[in-house]
């Protein structure tokens, strides 16, 4: 009798333990991974911002849009720029102008690469502020994070 009494009372602490150790492992793990995401875009955020100053501070897109003989080579400079920093970030860079055209990419060649001007993140540069956006990627299959930011003469 007295054993029968132990093993419903050693079951029911069981039980009670097992479902306390999922709920707290299923909050704990919410918490955690909404802190992560919430550093790396703090994080991606930083470094575009850098990318952006860095691009006005080239100077070259706002010569670029205006269209002056010297965009081959303006466009080098942004090529340049892009790739630079993509390193720096480990993470893609990309350029466009005002109309969402690709006129620079750190990892594929700007004239094969679709217009950007309603991408989320773009939309929301264009018109003047930061903008984010999480989708899941054509190519790999996988969300990844996008971050873009406003320069003068495009994002």
């Amino acid at each position: 009798m007295r054993e029968r009494i132990f093993f419903k009372l050693l079951g029911a602490f069981v039980l009670v333990i097992g479902a306390a150790t999922v709920t707290f492992d299923f909050s704990v793990h919410h918490a955690w991974k909404q802190s992560l995401l919430q550093q790396i875009e703090l994080n991606l955020r930083q470094k575009t911002q850098r990318f952006a100053r860095q691009v006005n501070s080239v100077g070259a897109l706002s010569s670029v849009d205006r269209g002056q003989t010297s965009a081959p080579g303006q466009l080098a400079l942004l090529r340049n720029t892009a790739l630079e920093e993509s390193r720096a970030a480990g993470a893609r860079a990309t350029i466009i102008d005002l109309q969402g055209k690709v006129l620079a990419d750190s990892e594929a060649e700007p004239a094969s690469m679709e217009n950007h001007a309603r991408r989320a993140e773009f939309v929301v540069a264009l018109k003047g502020d930061i903008g984010t956006d999480t989708r899941r990627s054509r190519t790999v299959g996988i969300p990844f994070l996008y971050v873009a930011a406003p320069v003068a003469g495009g994002a």
